[in-house]
């Protein structure tokens, strides 16, 4: 019972570091961050529940994450994305909404539309980005915890002999 808690507080802390370095990345996403009306980053949260014995990761957040993440393929410009417009055009209502949001006129709209439609969206790998950054963090703390741990082992040594 006592490992099961421990493990259930540390996925709530993961949870909670998954969600804050996510925030982190869209936010600081180079060139552009990803923070027009901030619908995006109050939506993302990480629930953990069990299904058959088993601990469940589940991230929720506005469905558009996806194509932030993975990008969409234009008509004209090609990534590596399962997602691509071929007849359906992006959201007028979403392009009408971030135009007005950066104080464009509203004759902008339909042109951004037409670029995304061609142009499409660029990947920005938040959720791989994510992982990574926070493998790299638990690196440096658990070489830091071993180094303390080994430090007090050695002390232990000298004070009450080998």
């Amino acid at each position: 019972m006592a490992k099961k808690l421990i493990k259930r507080q540390a996925l709530d802390e993961f949870a909670k570091l998954y969600v804050k370095t996510l925030k982190e990345q869209l936010e600081n996403n180079k060139p552009f961050a990803k923070r027009a009306t901030g619908t995006l980053i109050n939506s993302i949260k990480v629930n953990i529940s069990e299904e058959e014995g088993k601990d469940i990761i589940q991230l929720d957040s506005e469905s558009y994450l996806k194509f932030v993440d993975k990008g969409v393929s234009g008509t004209i410009r090609k990534y590596n994305t399962p997602y691509s417009y071929r007849v359906k055009k992006p959201p007028i209502e979403a392009i009408r909404n971030w135009v007005r949001l950066k104080g464009l006129p509203d004759e902008a709209t339909y042109p951004i539309r037409m670029k995304i439609f061609r142009f499409g969206l660029k990947p920005t790998n938040v959720l791989d980005k994510t992982i990574r950054q926070i493998e790299y963090k638990s690196k440096w703390v658990n070489k830091f915890e071993e180094e303390i741990v080994n430090e007090i082992l050695d002390m232990a040594k000298e004070t009450f002999g080998k």
